[in-house]
């Protein structure tokens, strides 16, 4: 039975990293094909589980134990090139999506240990025209055990110079980047680990300048989400009446991570009340749901109202012209109704 399941659980993690094959072969940014002036492939160590998977690193390592992860890097190009290698912990990001080839702004505060604590990077290696190298990564588990796995990549990019990586286009300047990543799964044991989420917190935020409600949602278990669903509203508290709404589907959550789920006020500007949010989040065979009352205070309200993109905070002059024309008119208007009465009573004092 605990076969069954180990093997269970590695195919969980080959299907979640199959994705890599398309995500992460390459990214270019502004640049011909032609250009790319090297090439990696990693050379998988004794410590690499069976599970058939042949462009990532998937580790199975007791604690406190050390290994060597090799990557055969080649130089392509006719000239000499600089490749930074740099190791990050996977994240997920707004869109819910795993991101693997940079840092998190904050990480979670569950990780058991962080990858590049793991996996120490060489930094920058020089590579002579036409070069191949074996680029060493060498790995030291933590001496804590820990249940579950441990995800992340290995990022190399070509350092260009300011000559080579930028460009002039009517006065902008383009930086030409060219970078690999190579997935990194790390663990004790493969025993199985059930996702778990946990609503964090829900506020009122900006994504792209534009006003967001902000839910928090954290996957504090060592393990990934897969076929993330999650729907949610927003309404008044005291009221029945659903002011705004969101649901996104095929989202995924990285082992000990967490990640703002936005829900859009479609253009509104924020007004400061007491709001209740209601979410339900759905992956494969689990199902959690949550109810948390918020407050928008008025600071808070204007602050991003003002920074909002498609709210016009211009001066309405046309408004404003309509105003002081009305005053002006209701002016007028007294001011003969004064006459007339003063009229009045000149012809009556005359009688």
């Amino acid at each position: 039975m605990e076969k069954k399941e180990t093997y269970r659980v590695n195919m969980l993690i080959v299907l979640t990293f199959i994705l890599l094959n398309f995500v992460f072969p390459l990214q270019k940014v502004h640049a011909e094909e032609s250009e790319l002036n090297f090439y990696i492939q990693p050379i998988l160590p004794e410590s690499q589980l069976e599970t058939g998977a042949s462009n990532y690193f998937d580790l199975n390592l007791a604690p406190g134990k050390t290994d060597i992860l090799q990557l055969e890097v080649v130089n392509s190009s006719n000239k000499e090139i600089i490749v930074e290698t740099t190791v990050h912990t996977a994240f997920t990001n707004v869109n819910g999506i795993v991101e693997y080839g940079k840092d998190a702004e904050q990480p979670d505060a569950t990780l058991p240990a962080s990858v590049d604590s793991v996996l120490k990077a060489p930094g920058e290696v020089r590579l002579e025209a036409n070069e191949k190298r074996i680029i060493e990564i060498p790995v030291h588990m933590p001496e804590e055990k820990f249940e579950g796995v441990l995800a992340g990549g290995i990022r190399m990019e070509e350092v260009r110079t300011p000559s080579e990586s930028e460009s002039e286009n009517d006065g902008v300047a383009i930086t030409n980047a060219f970078s690999y990543v190579i997935g990194v799964v790390i663990s004790n044991n493969r025993t199985s680990q059930d996702p778990d989420l946990e609503l964090l917190d829900v506020f009122a935020d900006q994504l792209n300048y534009r006003n967001v409600f902000s839910a928090t949602i954290q996957n504090f278990a060592s393990t990934f989400v897969n076929k993330l669903t999650v729907e949610a509203t927003i309404r008044e508290v005291g009221s029945s009446e659903v002011l705004y709404e969101a649901n996104q589907s095929d989202m995924q959550m990285a082992p000990n991570s967490h990640f703002n789920f936005p829900i859009s006020l479609e253009g509104d500007r924020f007004r400061s009340g007491s709001y209740i949010l209601n979410l339900m989040a759905q992956s494969e065979n689990d199902e959690w749901s949550w109810e948390m009352e918020f407050t928008v205070d008025t600071e808070r309200a204007r602050a991003l109202n003002r920074s909002d993109v498609t709210i016009d905070t211009s001066i309405n002059w046309w408004m404003i012209s309509s105003i002081v024309a009305i005053i002006l008119l209701m002016s007028v208007v007294v001011g003969l109704i004064v006459k007339k009465k003063r009229e009045l009573a000149a012809i009556e004092d005359g009688d």
